[in-house]
């Protein structure tokens, strides 16, 4: 795997993560398996000023990992999707600029597929991808110091980790094949 059993088991280590408050917390049994591994509800299209975004500047402000599927959703089409500006405006209201790693994963659906029947598929090629880490404090402060406003700054900075992992991500299809 790509975590060591240290983070899995050791919850001051296990990172924090968005999860979809319409699947993921539906019934007490899968809302206590998500919390327990550090799932935080969001409510999609809910917008960026929400209980879930908020919880996650305050964890970053804690130095603590979290991690975000910036698209929002499970990617059925494989096709460039556009990033949600809540990312953007974790990174700009944290009131220590986090360092993004970006990551692109291929396979994950022949191991798992997204549609029924949900069965695993062992000896599938996966391929992780880890980026070089982005630090987005210079960006960030250049865009205070412009005072621009915070739905520019977000774009801004959504805009530019969108750029940085569709480049990882056409890295990532060559290594895959």
């Amino acid at each position: 795997g790509t975590l060591s059993w240290r983070h899995v088991l050791r919850q001051s280590l296990m990172r924090w993560s968005l999860a979809a408050n319409d699947i993921c917390f539906t019934c007490w049994h899968h809302a206590t398996f998500f919390a327990l591994g550090k799932c935080v509800p969001v409510i999609r299209g809910a917008g960026v000023y929400q209980d879930a975004v908020d919880f996650c500047i305050e964890q970053l402000a804690a130095g603590q990992w979290v991690h975000v599927f910036p698209e929002g959703k499970v990617n059925m089409t494989k096709e460039n999707m556009r990033f949600k500006w809540g990312v953007g405006r974790m990174i700009f209201d944290a009131p220590i600029t986090p360092i993004v790693l970006p990551i692109w994963h291929i396979g994950m659906d022949d191991v798992l597929p997204n549609e029924p029947p949900y069965n695993l598929h062992l000896r599938k090629n996966l391929t992780f991808n880890y980026g070089d880490p982005i630090d987005l404090t210079d960006m960030v402060k250049t865009l205070k110091e412009k005072k621009v406003t915070d739905v520019e700054a977000r774009k801004a900075i959504t805009d530019f980790l969108q750029d940085e992992l569709f480049k990882l991500k056409l890295k990532t299809e060559e290594l895959h094949r």
